[in-house]
């Protein structure tokens, strides 16, 4: 017996349209979740601005496995309070993109900063690239789950 699914005679344009909506809500009900919360990001970027400070300070290896925990520790609580668990950054196309620009730039900080701190003797050097990551980390999460949200929607 042949299914009526594959059989294009029988799918009338009411049923056709119909479906295509079930397939819409469903991707708008998906995007909606698919963000972290505010809080998410913002602890997220005092985390990685708290790790480049600790290394001007010279007390990473004390503070690196405690930023550590607290990491994992953000990551299971935004997998709870959003129902998701999925890779954000590149999720999508778009936040694929941004995420991109934002490793790129995160390197160029990093290693500026510790360049200058270290091989040139700037004090602070890194705890201020540090700051710049952890607010750019925190602006570019917010886009980057934007651009997820659109793309989702889109079907992308």
């Amino acid at each position: 017996m042949e299914s009526t699914s594959r059989n294009p005679e029988s799918l009338d344009p009411r049923s056709a349209r119909a479906a295509l909506d079930v397939v819409a809500d469903s991707r708008s009900r998906a995007a909606d979740r698919v963000a972290g919360p505010w809080w998410y990001h913002v602890g997220l970027g005092a985390l990685l601005a708290l790790l480049f400070l600790s290394m001007s300070l010279r007390m990473a290896s004390t503070v690196v496995p405690a930023a550590l925990l607290a990491l994992v520790g953000l990551s299971l609580a935004a997998r709870k309070a959003t129902g998701v668990s999925l890779a954000r950054c590149t999720a999508t196309p778009g936040a694929t993109l941004l995420f991109g620009v934002y490793a790129l730039a995160f390197a160029v900080l990093a290693v500026t900063g510790m360049s200058l701190e270290w091989a040139a003797g700037v004090d602070y050097a890194i705890a201020v690239a540090g700051l710049v990551i952890g607010v750019l980390t925190v602006l570019t999460g917010f886009r980057v789950d934007a651009a997820a949200r659109r793309d989702i929607r889109a079907g992308r």
